[in-house]
């Protein structure tokens, strides 16, 4: 099940969010860390809320964002980007990280959201870091302050690649077959390059050096028919379970169940907006947790409660044959003296009130 967006889906994402250029940002919403909603006024449309998850999602939503102390970095948006237009939506090379960018009286901006890995938020400005949602160091690049901004990049752009191009990187490429090649040296993913092996009828296990001009040619010709299709979405059902969202139909899932979206943004919308984010679900565990203890401990309380009641009742009872206990411990005391409680048990056999005798423990039960 999709958990995350493939530069592909992006690319078509992207190409449906273009009418929000132009747009003035109004509002700057930071419900978690990795997540922003963005309120823009399209004209002629009204208000439209961008929900990006970063590392895993976004879409067009309805939803409202609660009202909440806003973080730093929010309120730092909120200081550089309010009022401003959207000028532009990008994604840079065929990599799984968008840019909007944005025009005021004085700047333009660039607010980068990254959607791999864990995922990140920066804001720049003449690509210098202004400031970011998680400060990062790695080999080949610093997300911190005052730093330029580099994105890690494929050698070979999906979107630019020639037939020259892609018969070079299958010389080059490491990869065991054909659909790893393109799904991890292209960046399509998994379920695009299965449906890519499928259309060109190439077998996807096959050697990325096996292939002749003739099947390279072919696959290019996938290629190229999958950059242009018309956005159709759906989401794909298996066992009446959710198994995907596409923007176009597959032949890979040509056996499956689909239902229609409007728009592609719609259909994500329908399936991540039912997910419950990884920080909600530890607090649910942690309230389901307490509610266990809870009932746990009411439980408990209707025990001690019974058991008030009972002793209670039986102090009650004592105390209504209070001459009558008092005489037969005295008695057992003087009998005691003369006689073991073996014996004592044996005499007190036939007795009206005395119906047990616990010789270990020298004591009787006693029936009121």
């Amino acid at each position: 099940m999709k958990t995350q967006l493939s530069a592909l889906d992006l690319y078509y994402l992207i190409k449906e969010l273009q009418f929000l250029k132009n747009s003035r940002l109004d509002k700057v919403y930071h419900p978690s860390k990795k997540e922003l909603i963005l309120q823009f006024f399209v004209s002629g449309k009204g208000k439209q809320q961008l929900l990006v998850n970063a590392g895993n999602y976004l879409y067009l939503t309805s939803f409202k964002s609660p009202s909440q102390e806003p973080s730093d970095f929010c309120m730092y948006l909120r200081k550089k980007l309010t009022n401003s237009r959207l000028i532009e939506i990008n994604q840079l090379g065929f990599e799984r990280i968008l840019e909007f960018r944005f025009q005021t009286k004085q700047d333009s901006f660039s607010l980068i959201f990254e959607m791999f890995s864990k995922g990140n938020i920066l804001l720049l400005k003449d690509n210098k870091i202004l400031s970011a949602v998680e400060y990062q160091k790695y080999s080949t690049r610093t997300i911190k302050p005052k730093e330029d901004y580099i994105y890690p990049k494929k050698e070979f752009d999906f979107m630019e690649l020639t037939q020259k191009d892609f018969k070079i990187l299958l010389s080059k490429t490491t990869k065991e077959s054909i659909v790893k090649s393109l799904a991890i040296d292209l960046g399509l993913g998994g379920i695009y390059s299965e449906e890519i092996c499928l259309l060109s009828k190439i077998d996807k296990n096959k050697k990325p050096f096996e292939l002749d001009d003739k099947e390279i040619s072919t696959l290019f010709s996938s290629f190229k028919d999958m950059k242009n299709k018309k956005i159709e979405p759906f989401v794909v059902y298996e066992n009446d379970i959710i198994k995907d969202i596409i923007p176009f139909k597959l032949e890979l899932y040509k056996n499956l169940k689909y239902k229609q979206f409007e728009t592609f943004s719609s259909a994500l919308e329908f399936f991540f907006s039912q997910q419950i984010p990884a920080e909600q679900l530890k607090y649910q565990k942690q309230i389901s947790k307490a509610k266990e203890i809870i009932e746990k401990q009411i439980q408990h309380l209707d025990e001690l409660k019974k058991e008030e009641k009972l002793n209670k009742e039986k102090a009650e009872l004592l105390y209504q044959n209070y001459k009558l206990i008092k005489e037969i411990l005295e008695k057992l005391k003087e009998i005691s003296k003369k006689h073991d409680w073996k014996e004592i048990k044996e005499k007190l056999k036939s007795h009206k009130l005395i119906k047990e005798v616990i010789a270990k423990e020298k004591s009787v039960v006693v029936e009121l």
